[in-house]
């Protein structure tokens, strides 16, 4: 990055991003904004042309040999492709380049890439915790990005010049650098975002078709986010079982504490205090 990829405190000249959807395309419209030159590989071409003329991208390629210009290398990529395309995309970076992803899961992404590939790999775990219920780069937005923070995930095998060069990035693009362990992460993100839309799809459903014909802004918000991919959600599911189901069973517990405070006739004993 400003020729040397992985110097601290040094910005990238041309980056890449590899999956042109909602927070690809974000992160490209940021990245293009702050006078990075970048290209988009995407294998829908249509996602490319819409990339180019909403200039998010100043070329695109189906093929990922196109990041072997880039000096930082984003994989942004449905969750269950994240692994095999960091993986694949090392054959085309050169030495230097930093690489990292924003899959919502990390334990086992960072376990496969660091299983297969070396550790002179400058491969960094992200995270931007950013988005909306939109999907594709017709929903990207670049101000989706604004103050949020971007989790990085290094491990003890994690080359400490490349987290620098990341934070650097992070920080250019007006977003927060967070540091955490990948369980850490894991764990801390299923009760933050993955439980949220659980809860919200359970109760979108838990509502009857007559009520939300009447529902006012608390429910409209509150089940925003259950129309969001559910493939993506699928794919998460399965990423982050187990904190996942710890995720639920503290939310079902709440739920039952409060159901017996209703039942006994002493709801103010359990509404109330902190969060209220």
């Amino acid at each position: 990055m400003d020729g040397s990829a992985g110097a601290p405190g040094s910005f990238p000249r041309t980056a890449a991003v590899v999956g042109l959807g909602l927070i690809g395309g974000s992160l490209a419209l940021r990245l293009r904004a702050a006078g990075v030159r970048v290209l988009g590989v995407d294998l829908d071409p249509g996602a490319l042309d819409l990339a180019a003329q909403r200039g998010a991208i100043d070329a695109g390629s189906v093929s990922l040999d196109r990041v072997a210009e880039a000096d930082l290398v984003i994989v942004a990529t449905p969750l269950d492709q994240v692994a095999a395309t960091v993986i694949a995309a090392v054959r085309w970076t050169h030495r230097g380049a930093v690489l990292t992803d924003v899959g919502s899961v990390k334990a086992p992404i960072i376990a496969a890439v660091h299983a297969a590939l070396p550790e002179s790999v400058q491969f960094v775990g992200g995270h931007p915790m950013a988005g909306n219920e939109g999907q594709g780069m017709a929903a990207a937005d670049a101000a989706l990005l604004d103050g949020r923070p971007f989790i990085l995930t290094p491990t003890a095998r994690t080359a400490p010049e490349a987290v620098a060069a990341m934070q650097a990035v992070i920080a250019r693009l007006g977003m927060r650098p967070v540091l955490l362990d990948p369980v850490a992460h894991d764990e801390l993100v299923a009760q933050v975002s993955h439980l949220p839309y659980l809860v919200s799809l359970a109760l979108h459903r838990a509502v009857a078709a007559d009520a939300r014909a009447i529902g006012g802004p608390a429910h409209a918000e509150m089940t925003r986010i259950a129309r969001s991919p559910a493939k993506m959600w699928t794919a998460i599911c399965r990423a982050n079982r187990d904190a996942i189901l710890r995720a639920l069973a503290r939310y079902q517990a709440e739920l039952a504490r409060l159901r017996q405070g209703i039942e006994a006739g002493t709801p103010d004993d359990v509404i109330g205090g902190e969060g209220a």
